[in-house]
């Protein structure tokens, strides 16, 4: 049975993660490659400069559900007699978004997936760390920096918590993710410090004229 278990965990949250939703949603609605666009990722932020804060909030809704739906169903088969189980399903529906099968093992940064996984299973943690996330982001517009800076934060607000059923496993989980997103960013990181990185405006989608 905990061979199955292990497997389910493996399979079924990769392959939801995997689903590239910016991806999609850009290709349906504008016939065009988001890969191709600005820094050619395939999620949220780099939605937003083909959709607008519309897209940025739909893919940042799906990139999470994909997250949080994949610690929910694992645990619900077999997280009482497997709770070590829950933990690999949630690394797995991150490592779907980052290394999605569908796009040649090629995605996103995973920071909208780990929301997803994270508001599962330590819901505080997350809260909190959006405030902090929604204060750097009012005062430097900058979502990699918010994202680099809330990743960082989130084992330690689960720390101080004692958040999480499963709490050492999540602790470690939280930690591991965040120097894997970290690493993902390193790009970012480059051009924060050399002042070049992109900031995030509230605006339409281009093409399309404000109402007056």
């Amino acid at each position: 049975m905990i061979f199955i278990a292990i497997l389910a965990a493996l399979i079924v949250p990769y392959l939801l993660g995997s689903i590239p939703s910016g991806y999609l949603l850009v290709k349906y609605t504008k016939g065009i490659d988001v890969r191709t666009v600005g820094s050619g990722n395939i999620g949220a932020t780099n939605v937003q400069r083909v959709l607008g804060m519309k897209g940025f909030l739909w893919v940042l809704f799906f990139d999470a559900l994909k997250g949080y739906i994949s610690v929910v169903a694992i645990n619900a088969v077999f997280g009482a007699k497997y709770p070590g189980v829950v933990m690999i399903a949630a690394a797995s529906a991150v490592l779907g978004h980052t290394f999605t099968i569908f796009l040649n093992f090629k995605g996103g940064k995973g920071i909208a997936t780990s929301l997803g996984v994270f508001l599962a299973l330590a819901p505080l943690s997350v809260v909190t760390d959006l405030v902090v996330f929604s204060i750097t982001f009012y005062f430097f517009r900058y979502i990699s920096l918010g994202s680099i800076l809330c990743s960082f934060l989130l084992p330690i607000f689960i720390f101080i918590y004692g958040e999480g059923g499963f709490y050492n496993l999540v602790l470690l989980l939280a930690a591991s993710l965040a120097v894997f997103i970290i690493y993902k960013h390193k790009a970012n990181i480059k051009r924060l410090i050399e002042g070049t990185e992109s900031r995030l405006e509230f605006k339409a989608a281009p093409g399309k004229e404000e109402k007056k």
